[in-house]
């Protein structure tokens, strides 16, 4: 299923990849499984795709996209996600900052139906979408996996019954808006970590 991802991003396949996805294509279906068809869907909208096998890996990711975006200031309010920003010596901040160019932070879900990106108040803060710098880093793993909006709901509600958030929307990429320039234009980094805590 990875190397279908990686087939999407343009990475080559090792020669083991390559023959386990011989055996693996035996016995596929005809529809994408959900991460494939969530990231088709993803980039499709303009959305910048980045796997990660392992934490040094979402390191390095991540200091590709703030190195060569030129990240001046970083909004980040999840401890975890701020100590690999400490890690990479990457100022940040830990609440809302106007001047801020991106937000570093994490999802509720990722809707395959139309590669869209389910965020809450519990991880923005409050945030308003609008609110939100026009660059945003998102930190998931792939049991974050939904096959549309209404499976997220579900379980969001469940997962949340006593807390559920009060503002719930979704993200995508840039190339999904008609417009030119609208509120919810924004550059969208997903980093997708095969080991997350």
């Amino acid at each position: 299923m990875w190397k279908k991802i990686k087939q999407i991003l343009g990475t080559q396949p090792t020669t083991q990849e390559k023959e386990a996805e011989e055996l693996e294509f035996i016995t596929f279906t005809k529809k994408d499984p959900i991460d494939v068809q969530f990231t088709k869907n993803y980039i499709a909208g303009g959305g910048m795709f980045f796997y990660s096998e392992n934490e040094q890996e979402v390191l390095k990711n991540l200091k590709d996209i703030f190195v060569n975006q030129n990240a001046e200031e970083v909004i980040c309010f999840d401890e975890y996600l701020q100590s690999l920003l400490n890690r990479l010596s990457i100022k940040h901040c830990k609440s809302f900052n106007k001047n801020a160019d991106f937000i570093f932070i994490k999802c509720e879900y990722l809707v395959a139906f139309d590669g869209s990106i389910m965020l809450s108040s519990h991880k923005t803060k409050g945030m308003n979408q609008e609110e939100l710098p026009s660059n945003i880093v998102i930190h998931a793993s792939p049991n974050q996996f939904v096959a549309n909006v209404s499976e997220a709901l579900t379980k969001l509600k469940t997962a949340k019954k006593d807390n559920i958030p009060s503002n719930i929307t979704s993200i995508r990429g840039k190339s999904m808006h008609d417009f030119q320039v609208t509120n919810n234009h924004k550059n969208i980094y997903l980093i997708l970590a095969e080991t997350v805590k």
